[in-house]
């Protein structure tokens, strides 16, 4: 009877660990609009790295040839020839998008990293240290998040197109890498506001104060114990932030802080088009579908990643 009460136990035990991973792995499939905007992500990632490779895509500053004539004042609508029509200039939309997207795309990549770096570093600094080093980057930070973000576009924008004109050794700052240092700017203090917070907390926790106590470094305490906690926010930050900075690039196109032509963007596409929209409406909305989709598809990732991980929505 006694063997009896002690098996009982362990059994339940164990089907209780048994159900806990069950859970614990169907949590790891990414939902139905995640997995969709992985999928949508990779694709066009891959067509627009491989662009010039592929044999479906013609050069964005190819004209579109009917008959032996140029297709020119949005003559073709979507449709076998140009699948998504052309524009004024008779050029397939739907390669300038694909184009454009590796454009964007490597402008919101890289502005996100320059964000998350930056960002992220001081964030984490200020949360374990606390004291006058909080304060200082409390104030910073403050003080960015009060000004507009397109004011502080336009200003700073503006700014590095001087002084790239006033430098010879700055002639490899063009428009793109004016708006991508721009937009990483804007996301350090957003970004370090967020790691900071997170900081705050894992400073406290048990396996911090262990490795405290122990004798660690603060180096080897940052690096070791909090950052890799701080990795699945981070992902989730990314993510989201990657959304909001194509919209950004969009709208600074909108008043004319858009990359140098010939260079096509998202915002450059829908900005040059939409005032002949009842010519060739396909020339607008295609490129704007393409980036509602893409911006949707980074949100549903870094929602997916929240949940995943259990990321409180307070702190992103």
């Amino acid at each position: 009877m006694a063997q009896t009460l002690a098996v009982a136990p362990n059994e339940a035990v164990e089907e209780a660990a048994l159900a806990a991973k069950t859970v614990t792995r169907k949590r790891r499939w990414p939902t139905p609009g995640a997995a969709l905007g992985m999928i949508w992500l990779l694709a066009i990632t891959f067509m627009a790295v491989f662009a010039d490779q592929l044999p479906f895509i013609r050069d964005f500053g190819q004209t579109v040839q009917v008959n032996g004539e140029s297709a020119n004042r949005y003559a073709l609508g979507p449709g076998w020839t140009a699948w998504f029509g052309t524009d004024s200039l008779g050029r397939d939309v739907f390669s300038k998008c694909i184009y454009g997207a590796r454009t964007t795309l490597l402008v919101a990549v890289v502005a996100t990293a320059i964000g998350l770096g930056v960002g992220g570093l001081i964030g984490i600094v200020a949360g374990y240290r606390r004291g006058v080093t909080d304060r200082v980057t409390g104030i910073v930070t403050d003080c960015l998040l009060a000004l507009p973000p397109i004011v502080l576009a336009i200003v700073m924008v503006y700014k590095l197109d001087v002084l790239k004109d006033d430098q010879t050794w700055l002639e490899w700052l063009d428009r793109r890498w004016q708006i991508t240092l721009t937009l990483g700017i804007i996301a350090i203090a957003p970004l370090a506001r967020i790691v900071r917070a997170q900081t705050l907390s894992l400073r406290e926790r048990e396996f911090v104060l262990a490795a405290r106590s122990l004798g660690a470094r603060t180096g080897r305490i940052l690096w070791r114990e909090i950052l890799p906690n701080l990795v699945p926010t981070m992902m989730t930050v990314a993510f989201t932030g990657l959304g909001l900075l194509i919209a950004a690039e969009g709208g600074l196109a909108f008043i004319g802080l858009s990359v140098e032509i010939p260079t096509p963007t998202w915002g450059k596409l829908i900005e040059a088009n939409r005032t002949n929209i009842e010519d060739g409406w396909w020339a607008t909305i295609f490129p704007c579908l393409m980036l509602f989709v893409t911006v949707l598809s980074f949100n549903l990732i870094g929602d997916w990643f929240a949940r995943r991980f259990d990321i409180r929505e307070a702190t992103i």
